[in-house]
């Protein structure tokens, strides 16, 4: 071959490599680019333990499944918003994943520089990424700017700091999210819990905590818990707490609220201690009208307590105090409001 044919060969080479990266990112709209899929994957073996890291100046959104599978696979897109394609794709060069299988670990790490680029500007680096991950994994996430979707069956997912909004599905041995000003969403979860947001909405549906006391906190959004079977420790302000299909276990539940209604439907109770406690709004309970319990319930100068449509004997009845025996008496329920606010017992039978 000719030297001039060589050169001419590697300006072709040259020039279709050019073309191919060119190809890589699209544009998804002005300003937003982003790559094609990339994939990872690896033979995990028995290890069943997986840490997803982010670098601080990344977000993006993880979706995490699981799979009748040893096989941990990534499929991910880098993506930047950037004035123009050339300085996305400085950016995108920037932004790196990992996956690395440890002897009793598996490692995600989504990795940027520090500062990046795009700090302090309008601009930005993110990861979208799909995991599907082996049943039964104990996930930890410690990506506070990504939303979290995972949907087991896992054995726990962890998520003690997040700015993100978050859904858990299908867990089997407890979760533990804690997110701010976003939406927390827990879905078929047995086991240990704790799930806290502000400003938002935290709804937990079909939960059994078995002798173990779940705890939800939230401020400035509702609580909404439907189905839900263990003990409970629920705190709210400025958002309502309500609570469907309610069976209170174990010796102390407690739930507390302040400036706005509590609603609790009490389907079964046949043990321990239930604490209500209101501020400056309504407390509404409905109750089996086979309930067994002792109920004390109190409000302040301007409240009013009901209680109909259960069989019960008066113990003590004040102009703010009422204490009422259902059946034989066998748990103990209270209810106090202070502040402007009612209490209202009603039986199921009733509606």
């Amino acid at each position: 071959m000719s030297k001039l044919l060589a050169i001419g060969v590697a300006l072709s080479v040259i020039a279709i490599s050019t073309a191919v990266s060119a190809q890589e990112i699209d544009s998804l709209e002005p300003g937003l680019f982003e790559t094609d899929s990339i994939v990872l994957k690896a033979d995990v073996g028995e290890v069943r333990d997986l840490l997803i890291q982010s670098a601080a100046n990344l977000s993006g959104a993880l979706t995490i499944r699981a799979s009748e599978s040893n096989i941990v696979r990534i499929n991910y897109w880098k993506r930047a918003k950037a004035a123009n394609r050339s300085t996305a794709t400085d950016y995108i060069d920037l932004i790196d994943v990992t996956l690395d299988v440890l002897p009793t670990r598996t490692n995600v790490k989504l990795r940027a520089p520090n500062p990046a680029p795009w700090s302090g500007t309008n601009y930005s680096g993110s990861v979208r990424a799909e995991l599907l991950l082996p049943v039964g994994c104990r996930i930890e996430v410690e990506a506070p700017l990504y939303d979290v979707t995972a949907q087991g069956p896992f054995e726990e997912v962890i998520i003690s700091e997040s700015l993100g909004r978050l859904e858990i599905s299908d867990v089997t041995g407890g979760v533990m999210v804690a997110s701010v000003n976003r939406r927390v969403l827990l879905e078929n979860v047995t086991g240990q819990i704790s799930a806290s947001t502000s400003n938002s909405s935290l709804r937990a549906i079909n939960i059994n905590t078995g002798e173990s006391q779940a705890k939800f906190r939230n401020s400035g959004g509702d609580i909404r818990i439907e189905g839900f079977v263990g003990g409970i420790n629920a705190k709210n302000s400025y958002g309502r707490i309500t609570v469907l299909g309610f069976e209170p276990r174990g010796q102390s539940n407690f739930i507390r609220g302040s400036s706005a209604p509590i609603t609790l439907e009490i389907s079964q109770m046949t043990e321990g201690q239930l604490v209500v406690t209101n501020r400056h709004e309504d407390i509404d309970i409905s109750i089996p009208d086979t309930l067994s319990a002792y109920l004390t319930l109190a409000v302040d100068q301007d409240g009013i307590i009901e209680a109909t449509h259960f069989p019960f004997i008066s113990d003590l009845v004040q102009r703010d105090r009422l204490s009422l025996i259902a059946g034989e008496g066998d748990v103990d329920i209270s209810g106090t409001v202070r502040g402007k606010g009612n209490i209202y017992i009603r039986g199921t039978r009733g509606e």
